[in-house]
């Protein structure tokens, strides 16, 4: 039991010996008015120890108040609805998280609703990173989100960015663990929301530690991420004073929510994401539960709570498809008409012909070799004449379907602006490179896995079995000519070795400039993959 439960149990107690010990044992006389007096403060004893074990802390909620929690996240700049990869159906858009948002508020004037959004906003779209995600910010105010956290794609377009996207947005962005100097970020690190009818909610933001490897190096510059069970630490016990129900909004991951619902087991909820994992019903960790939404707004979550004996409890829980069964509200879905359009001229240009599916599938391209992460390898050593060539699986952002290709197709698959850095490495380092993709863990869908070009690797039991560079083993002392995107040489996604590159060159060709020349002048594409990359079970 934590202290926080055991605010009053002490008074009640002692009233209740008192009352026993002073009078001993009842005569016959009194008999009828102590058997009385005895059943009131048993109940009343057990009532306040049923309370206490359940966790009512020292701020408690109104019997009776309500409360529907609405949450989303990953939305990566998805203001149009797009196709499902595994259906092909219409789902996701803002202008559908609209009419479920409104559809919900609507139902219940008396029940206020709560709107949260765990992180990652930018990146993944043209309207995003064209706009520099001013849109996104723009409509999610129109939406009423009530907090957002920082995500590790906040800072994808520079700090100065976010810093205007956080000055226009009129809701509240938290984080409690990002630190940057010298300038201090215009966040917050929690807030308490109160909406007449339901409860005080304590909200703590706490983001990922890869914030600092996810992110081009540039953009991170000065920024610091501390442990966010310290950090949680230090703050909850005064949020619990503050609030009758305390909710850490999460752009960490599963793993890290489930570590934080371990070692702080009086959070009552944990509201995600970082992972595009769905979870039809909480996961559960002891008493604490978290929930994430999937990604780019195809999914919106929903759970209803309500006032039992001192403590906010779920009477119900359930993910919300944005499909089409789900109307656009009619006038978001022309204000992002308008955006997009301003967007699309001239992106809708045909620059080739793909015969096969380039997938960018994060359970692919960043687990295991990828046609897709073959092919673009290929052309960047074959441009720069490297010996080698290392891609990020994270850098891959879009699937290009089979048949024409348009520049939107490229800038979505490729928006980061990368550009193509030629150097030298020791087979040392490079071997090291590879050992660092071998340790991810496939399960989570690592973005630092790494696609290859001159090379092929195998992994067994999370760990680099064997690596070959033109056929021949590497020689940890030879210099080998590597070509690798500016993140990855600035030691991106955790490969400090390759910050270490020597003779390095800009070369000022960008990922998705030779994406679209090769189109423009090759082929139609036929990539393939060719046993480069191995991974024993």
């Amino acid at each position: 039991m934590t202290k926080r439960h055991l605010y009053h149990r002490a008074p009640v107690i002692h009233f209740f010996s008192h009352h026993v010990s002073r009078g001993g044992i009842p005569r016959q006389a009194d008999a009828r008015a102590w058997s009385r007096t005895s059943r009131a403060l048993a109940f009343f004893l057990v009532l306040f120890l049923t309370l206490a074990f359940e966790g009512v802390a020292g701020a408690a909620c109104v019997e009776g108040q309500r409360l529907a929690l609405l949450h989303f996240n990953d939305f990566h700049g998805q203001l149009e609805s797009y196709n499902d990869s595994e259906t092909g159906a219409s789902v996701g858009g803002i202008a559908r998280l609209a009419t479920v948002v409104e559809k919900v508020r609507a139902e219940d004037p008396g029940r206020p609703v709560l709107l949260l959004f765990a992180g990652d906003l930018l990146q993944g779209t043209v309207t995003s990173s064209l706009f520099l995600g001013v849109p996104d910010v723009v409509f999610l105010d129109k939406l009423g989100v009530d907090a957002a956290v920082v995500g590790n794609h906040e800072f994808d377009y520079g700090q100065d960015a976010f810093r205007h996207l956080a000055a226009l947005a009129h809701f509240p962005i938290l984080t409690a663990n990002v630190q940057t100097f010298p300038e201090p970020l215009p966040v917050k690190p929690y807030l308490v929301i109160y909406k007449p009818g339901g409860p005080k909610v304590a909200i703590l933001g706490l983001t990922t530690s890869e914030l600092t490897t996810t992110t081009h190096p540039r953009n991170v510059s000065g920024v610091r991420v501390q442990d966010p069970v310290v950090v949680a630490r230090r703050l909850i016990p005064s949020l619990h004073e503050k609030g009758d129900m305390l909710i850490v909004l999460s752009h960490m991951g599963i793993a890290d929510d489930r570590e934080l619902a371990r070692e702080i087991p009086d959070i009552d909820l944990i509201v995600g994401g970082h992972n595009h994992n769905l979870y039809a019903q909480p996961v559960m960790v002891g008493d604490v539960a978290i929930v994430q939404a999937g990604e780019r707004g195809h999914w919106l979550g929903r759970m209803d709570l309500a006032c039992r004996r001192g403590r906010m409890v779920r009477t119900g829980y359930q993910m919300v498809s944005m499909d089409a069964a789900i109307p656009q509200d009619p006038a978001v879905a022309a204000e992002v008409a308008r955006v997009a359009a301003e967007a699309d001229k001239g992106l809708e240009h045909e620059v080739g012909r793909t015969k096969v599916e380039l997938s960018a599938r994060r359970e692919e391209i960043r687990r295991r070799e990828s046609a897709f992460g073959n092919w673009v390898a290929d052309l960047a050593r074959e441009i720069t004449h490297a010996d080698a060539a290392l891609f990020n699986g994270g850098s891959f952002r879009a699937s290009i379907p089979a048949g024409p290709v348009t520049l939107k197709q490229i800038y979505e698959a490729f928006p980061f602006r990368d550009e193509l850095v030629v150097g030298h490495l020791t087979g040392a380092q490079l071997i090291e490179a590879l050992q660092r993709s071998a340790s991810l863990r496939p399960e989570d869908n690592p973005g630092g896995f790494l696609q290859v070009s001159g090379l092929r690797y195998s992994i067994a039991n999370g760990s680099l079995e064997s690596a070959t560079l033109a056929g021949n083993p590497i020689d940890p002392t030879r210099r080998y000519l590597v070509v690798v995107p500016d993140f990855l040489a600035e030691g991106g996604d955790g490969y400090a070795m390759l910050e270490d590159m020597q003779d390095k060159v800009m070369t000022g060709q960008l990922v998705s400039d030779m994406v679209i020349e090769a189109f423009r002048t090759g082929d139609p594409l036929t990539a393939t993959v060719d046993g480069r990359i191995r991974r024993q079970q």
